[in-house]
């Protein structure tokens, strides 16, 4: 793992709680409702083969999952696989990096990115998750990914306190 990974890592672990982000504001409670509306309209029908890369503490894994979709997730923070593991419907879930899944070519019906390219933020090492994202992805399948613009975290995080 390399110093930009740990540094991901830590920062979801010791100072940001992921599982709570989207109810924590209006604009993040308009990106769930938002992000669900576009995969209902994105994701062939179930029993569609889902991945959700970076998919947190699977938040959109656990929506697919309920809707009958066969859904696995990865995400790079052990915390955020154990909270998707545990919740409710479990998802499968496993610790990986998004620029080196470990699965097999052609493999799924649907590749999420929702997560990876906000932290990845060299040119090199987003083509890799998108490289990644298409090699596990089926022919004819879709590879859904969001990223953000690099201004987003100052205008939209709050002001340091103090």
């Amino acid at each position: 793992m390399d110093q930009h990974s740990r540094d991901i890592v830590e920062h979801y672990t010791v100072r940001y709680r992921e599982d709570a982000r989207l109810d924590s504001r209006p604009q993040a409670r308009l990106e769930r409702t938002r992000t669900r509306e576009l995969l209902r309209e994105l994701l062939p029908p179930a029993p569609a083969r889902v991945l959700d890369v970076g998919g947190g503490p699977g938040v959109y894994a656990r929506m697919l999952a309920a809707a009958g979709h066969r859904v696995r997730l990865v995400d790079l923070v052990p915390g955020h696989v154990a909270q998707a593991a545990g919740g409710q419907p479990p998802v499968d879930a496993v610790v990986a990096d998004a620029r080196a899944l470990p699965e097999e070519d052609d493999h799924y019906d649907v590749t999420l990115l929702l997560g990876p390219l906000y932290h990845l933020v060299r040119g090199e090492d987003r083509l890799k998750a998108l490289g990644e994202a298409a090699r596990v992805t089926r022919p004819g399948g879709r590879v859904v990914a969001a990223a953000i613009s690099r201004f987003a975290g100052p205008i939209d995080s709050p002001p340091p306190v103090g």
